[in-house]
């Protein structure tokens, strides 16, 4: 199931009443439960418990995003909610969390509960998303800034058959490595061969004829990432434009490069 169609099948309120992480969870718990016959609220509460005992799902910016795998659930099933006074949700930045997502899933069910965990936090990284989600009373209207903003092109999709390319991309940011594994994440590729590498700046360094020039010129170049990966050719296009979200038009900006190259032949995978 898709990203989208799960916001449009999910239960939603703008006025979550709990002050504190117990309540809160049992408020979340009952809400995800509407849509699932087979389980009841006390059994979600209990799995949502022990996975805040691995850590909190409060994350920072106020979003906070319970989660738990459950034996014998046959699909995903999603909440959404807003608490207008924030809940204390032993969040990573200390503040109070105010935009919750409740996701539900069969506890075989790994790689797609991975992908809907980074398509929301994808969305949510956005101030102006948070703002508006804050602005938003209404529980229909709630929902449906989520849809507009979830582009559906990064939905989940079925395996491609289709042709395979090898992608090539350096990061000479590094600062931009952790959001970009979150797009590879979300895109469904999880088999990538990642590198410290360097530019040439920094290899001429370690040539005395050059070294003190670079030097008077304060070049230098820091380690950057060479992440490599054999993708579907369409997935291409919104692999880029994410990374350009990022570092900006690559046309115009520099911070990274992308390379597709044809693939003569390839046996094996890149997952772990």
């Amino acid at each position: 199931m898709s990203i989208i169609d799960l916001i449009q099948k999910a239960e939603c309120t703008t006025q979550l009443r709990s002050r504190n992480k117990e309540e809160c969870l049992q408020e979340l718990a009952e809400l995800v439960s509407r849509n699932l016959e087979s389980i009841s609220p006390e059994r979600i509460l209990r799995a949502l418990k022990e996975r805040e005992e691995m850590g909190s799902t409060g994350f920072e910016h106020g979003i906070a995003i319970p989660h738990a795998k459950i034996e014998g659930l046959k699909g995903f099933s999603l909440a959404m909610a807003r608490a207008p006074r924030g809940v204390k949700f032993e969040s990573h930045d200390g503040k109070k969390s105010s935009l919750f997502f409740v996701i539900i899933g069969p506890a075989e069910a790994s790689s797609e509960h991975l992908k809907i965990l980074a398509q929301i936090s994808r969305v949510t990284r956005h101030e102006n998303v948070r703002t508006a989600l804050m602005n938003t009373n209404n529980p229909i209207d709630f929902k449906e800034l989520f849809v507009r903003y979830a582009d559906p092109d990064i939905a989940t999709k079925k395996e491609d058959k289709g042709k395979n390319k090898l992608l090539i991309v350096i990061l000479t940011e590094s600062r931009f490595f952790d959001e970009v594994m979150q797009l590879y994440t979300e895109r469904g590729i999880r088999g990538a061969a990642v590198m410290d590498s360097t530019g040439i700046s920094q290899q001429l360094m370690n040539i005395p004829l050059f070294s003190s020039f670079l030097d008077f010129l304060g070049e230098h170049s820091d380690t950057s990432k060479t992440i490599i990966t054999v993708i579907p050719e369409k997935e291409i296009a919104a692999l880029t434009s994410g990374i350009e979200e990022l570092t900006g038009n690559l046309d115009n900006h520099t911070g990274a490069m992308i390379m597709a190259v044809d693939l003569f032949y390839f046996k094996g995978s890149l997952e772990s």
